[in-house]
């Protein structure tokens, strides 16, 4: 499950450290995230969303990508604490969803409330209709998240399976890479697909045979 704690950080630590903490900072009420697929925002906002509700705070989270929802929605979250809205820039140009967000982005500020935005561009008025709505996504702080390099995405790799246990040879890393999805996101849901079945065959070192009984590769 996506938490702060397995997230690969490569140079986003400071953009970890303002989401992890906004529930309990006085003065950071709004946060935008940007950055390319596979960055890493969806985890972040599911993790700030799950360690929320675990401390009893009263967390929304929706993706707005392909959503089928009336933009109505943002007018129903009076009642809580922290509002996550992720893909934010997939509703950009429809009228009634920039009213939407530009009135529920006035009303969380009131009430001292907390939201956080992701979205995979910084905030750019010909991207969207108002521009009034884009200086409000600037009212808090704007990050971007970096893509991890190489040699990152390979340690987080090994870390992932080192926590579960397993050690994940060189070898085998390297035959992920040539073979697997090159992602961060789709390489470290490979180590959870091994943990699971490496605790089923009853080992512990993941080597390049095993992978392949484990995944089907071109």
């Amino acid at each position: 499950m996506p938490s702060f704690e397995n997230f690969a950080t490569g140079g986003n630590a400071l953009a970890i450290d303002a989401v992890s903490g906004i529930a309990e900072s006085a003065g950071v009420t709004q946060i935008y995230l940007w950055g390319a697929e596979q960055s890493g925002k969806s985890h972040l906002l599911t993790a700030l969303h799950r360690q929320s509700l675990k401390r009893s705070l009263h967390s929304f989270y929706v993706s707005l990508n392909g959503t089928m929802m009336n933009s109505q929605l943002l007018e129903s979250l009076d009642g809580y604490d922290l509002i996550l809205l992720d893909d934010v820039d997939s509703v950009a140009r429809d009228p009634a969803w920039e009213r939407a967000l530009f009135n529920l982005i006035n009303f969380v500020r009131d009430r001292n409330g907390k939201i956080v935005f992701t979205a995979s561009e910084a905030p750019k008025r010909h991207n969207w209709s108002m521009p009034d709505l884009v200086s409000r996504f600037t009212w808090g702080p704007v990050y971007r998240l970096v893509a991890l390099e190489e040699h990152e995405v390979r340690g987080a790799m090994v870390a992932s399976a080192a926590q579960r246990g397993m050690k994940l040879e060189v070898e085998a890393v390297d035959f992920l890479f040539k073979r697997y999805r090159r992602d961060v996101g789709s390489l470290l849901a490979a180590i959870e697909v091994l943990d699971t079945e490496s605790l089923a065959a009853g080992r512990d070192r993941i080597t390049v045979p095993f992978l392949k009984r484990c995944f089907v590769f071109d």
